[in-house]
Parts: C-alpha cells; sequence; structure tokens
C-alpha cells in the first residue's frame, strides 16, 4: 500500500544540483522523460542544452516549449538532428560532437517501441535504435567527455534510460 500511495500523492524533490557552464546532449528530447530532462537541465542553468532528435519540427517545438517554461534563462538550447535507425546519421552525430569545446552530460533517452517487424541498418529496428546505435553513440563520444573531464578536473557523465 506504501508503494502505491508513494506514486499517487508524493511529489519528488526537483533536482537542485547546478549545470553552470555545462553542455548536456540529451537524445529523445522532443517528448516524455527527454523532454523533462533537458527542461531541468535548463532550469538547472547549464550553459548548452543539446536536444538530439529525429524529427527536427518536434525538436524545434520542444526547444519553444522549454523556452516558454523558463524565459529569462540564459541557457542556450539547440536543435541537433540524431537518427538512431541510422548508422550514418550516428556518426555524423559523433563527428559534430567532437567539434564542441565541451561536453559534460550526455543522456541517452532516445528508444522505440515498434508493434510490427522492420528492418534498420540490417537488424530488427527496436534493436538498431535501442541497443547498437544507443551504445555506438555512447562510446564515439567518450573521447569528447574525457577530454572535458580532463581539461576541467571534474567528472562528465554518460547516463543511458529510456521511457
Amino acid at each position: 500500500m506504501g508503494f502505491l500511495y508513494s506514486q499517487l500523492f508524493v511529489t519528488p524533490a526537483y533536482p537542485t544540483h547546478s549545470f553552470k557552464d555545462q553542455t548536456i546532449i540529451v537524445t529523445g528530447s522532443n517528448v516524455g522523460l527527454g523532454l523533462e530532462a533537458a527542461r531541468h537541465f535548463v532550469r538547472l542553468n547549464a550553459a548548452t542544452v543539446i536536444l538530439a532528435v529525429r524529427n527536427r519540427p518536434a525538436g524545434e517545438a520542444a526547444k519553444a516549449s522549454i523556452q516558454a517554461s523558463h524565459p529569462d534563462s540564459a541557457t542556450s538550447v539547440e536543435v541537433w538532428d540524431l537518427d538512431l535507425a541510422s548508422y550514418a546519421s550516428v556518426l555524423a552525430f559523433a563527428e559534430k560532437v567532437s567539434s564542441l569545446p565541451r561536453l559534460d552530460v550526455l543522456l541517452c533517452n532516445a528508444s522505440i517501441s515498434t508493434s510490427s517487424f522492420q528492418l534498420a541498418e540490417a537488424h530488427e529496428r527496436t534493436l538498431t535504435v535501442n541497443v547498437i546505435s544507443t551504445v555506438l553513440l555512447g562510446l564515439l563520444v567518450l573521447p569528447a567527455l574525457r577530454r572535458s573531464a580532463a581539461r576541467r578536473g571534474n567528472r562528465c557523465r554518460r547516463r543511458f534510460g529510456g521511457s
């Protein structure tokens, strides 16, 4: 009964850790948990929040929503294209990330759920998006995360999640 009560009537505390001067990438950030995570990073004063999305119009709408909810924020919110069903898109995204002056957090939140069998990059599409490309992206941006950590003497974070 305690679990049910906590799910229905207890609101978790908002995060309070400052992300001042940090650059954050959130994949799958146009809806759901990814959107709310990006919104929190803006609220927590990140310097730059990059919304990595496969659908640019949806990403631009998410950006507008975030900026409307935090109109006084100095955080730069950018929308970058990333289609995890395409290895070429993952490679191009990672190449673009390598040109960033710093990267402090990569939050891999993008995922799909389909009811029919589809192929992407010679594998079942859900497997390609939710596992293979997500891990590939995490590995490809690791040098940028490590570079930032070494320059600034702090810990960078790479997290995998999904909603």
